[in-house]
């Protein structure tokens, strides 16, 4: 039975899943504030398409999410029939598209008492307006100008001031783009029961200053921490046993593949060789001077090689020879010094570079300051095996396994007792918040707790 005074609020996802993480964070924010059932669509994995007008998103992610006979649709184009050419595009984007539930990645139950959610698998206008039994009337659609169309202030002076000054613009990659500034009033004052948004991306996109809306921003964010009593988390726990058990060997989340990232690759590896070496009692050369702006005048040298190290092959079993005579577990208690391991202590590097250890990759070096060093592509094939039972909801012959590598990478980094991750990263710095709630305050420490270099 259709409850005809609920009120809905909607939203496009787009671009990667760290993304659609933050757009969902902000949704169930506004939502609450706007005492909205919030419909969300599944989670997108794999290649998904990034911001683009309302129309043409909804057209994409239509046509992935409406049940269909994929596997016969998508065959290989047959010589003499058209049509099965006109497919080919969007058959080339759902061949590297998968979804599955938020549900199965997040546990939701403690934002009940704050928020109703609705999970909604087709993303449809028309669909959605029609399982809401919402006219068009009662829908109030916005359409952004931009990825970065619009921000929420709750403190109306701040918003004055921002609008007074011309200060509200973003430097994208291509040019400037200038925002709106709305206030949470500015939303509220629209009554039809379906108010539908386009994208909702930014960690800045809402700007918080009552004390019950900065608490539950920190509640969707802890809630939208990774489940780990999943198959996806069962992974993760071999994995992470597999290298010696939590906090037994220090990490490092490297993001090489997109830009700006590619352009600081060089910079951050020196940056991550230094910050190891120090946290496992290395000598580093000092800090150049700092400027009147609080900045360092020229980047940090690296440390020295370490002598006498040993060249080592990823092998299937850590505890045995030549492994487990030259490489160290440290302590999982972080009270404990690492500065006796050196360059011995166990590492993993979660990262999206295809091969660290390629004979043309620019990052072997980072093997001779620490030899000890593992990554997914050393790890037993037969850890991943959990994953063989999760398929995309929109066609149960295809696994998601291959779709599901990248998070089970970022969860067993985050399982490390001191992290190192890419700055200007929001999927590293959401890396960095699981390590703190999963390691680090078990032991009484923050993030914060640390210095890096």
């Amino acid at each position: 039975m259709r409850n005809y005074d609920e009120q809905y609020l909607a939203y496009l996802p787009h671009s990667g899943l760290s993304n659609q993480r933050i757009e969902l964070a902000n949704a169930i924010l506004l939502a609450a504030i706007l005492k909205r059932t919030l419909i969300v669509p599944p989670a997108f994995l794999g290649s998904v398409v990034g911001w683009m007008p309302m129309e043409q998103l909804l057209d994409h992610l239509s046509w992935l999410t409406t049940p269909k006979d994929f596997d016969s649709l998508c065959q290989r184009p047959t010589p003499g029939d058209l049509h099965s050419y006109t497919q080919r595009s969007k058959c080339a984007e759902y061949n590297q598209f998968a979804a599955i539930p938020w549900s199965q990645l997040h546990d939701f139950s403690s934002l009940e008492p704050h928020v109703k959610i609705r999970f909604h698998d087709t993303v449809s206008f028309e669909k959605l307006q029609a399982d809401l039994g919402v006219t068009d009337d009662e829908t109030y659609v916005h359409r952004d100008d931009h990825l970065y169309d619009w921000r929420l202030y709750e403190d109306i002076e701040e918003a004055n001031r921002i609008l007074a000054n011309g200060s509200n613009f973003v430097d994208s990659f291509t040019d400037r783009k200038f925002y709106k500034i709305f206030t949470p009033s500015d939303w509220q004052n629209k009554k039809q029961r379906l108010l539908h948004l386009g994208g909702i991306f930014g960690s800045t996109r809402m700007n918080m200053v009552k004390p019950k809306h900065i608490q539950l921003q920190k509640m969707i964010s802890e809630t939208l921490h990774y489940r780990l009593d999943t198959p996806l988390g069962e992974t993760v726990a071999g994995i992470v046993e597999h290298l010696g058990g939590k906090a037994t060997f220090n990490g490092i989340h490297f993001r090489l593949r997109d830009v700006p990232f590619k352009k600081y690759a060089l910079d951050n590896l020196h940056a991550f060789e230094r910050n190891m070496s120090i946290a496992t009692g290395t000598p580093v050369p000092p800090l150049p001077p700092y400027d009147e702006f609080g900045v360092l005048t020229s980047l940090p040298k690296p440390p020295p090689l370490p002598q006498d190290t040993i060249p080592l092959k990823p092998q299937t079993d850590l505890t045995l020879p030549p492994w487990v005579n030259v490489c160290e577990n440290v302590s999982p208690h972080i009270n404990k010094s690492m500065e006796h391991v050196g360059w011995r202590a166990v590492v993993y590097i979660a990262t999206d570079h295809r091969d660290l250890r390629a004979e043309n990759s620019r990052l072997l070096e980072w093997f001779d300051y620490f030899p000890c060093t593992l990554t997914l592509n050393d790890i037993p094939k037969e850890l991943l095996d959990p994953l063989d039972e999760l398929h995309c909801m929109f066609n149960p012959s295809k696994s998601l396994k291959n779709y599901l590598i990248p998070l089970v990478d970022a969860m067993v980094v985050a399982h490390a007792r001191r992290i190192f991750t890419t700055p200007r990263s929001t999927f590293s710095k959401y890396i960095g918040e699981l390590n703190e709630a999963w390691v680090l305050k078990e032991q009484g420490y923050t993030l914060a707790s640390f210095y890096t270099y």
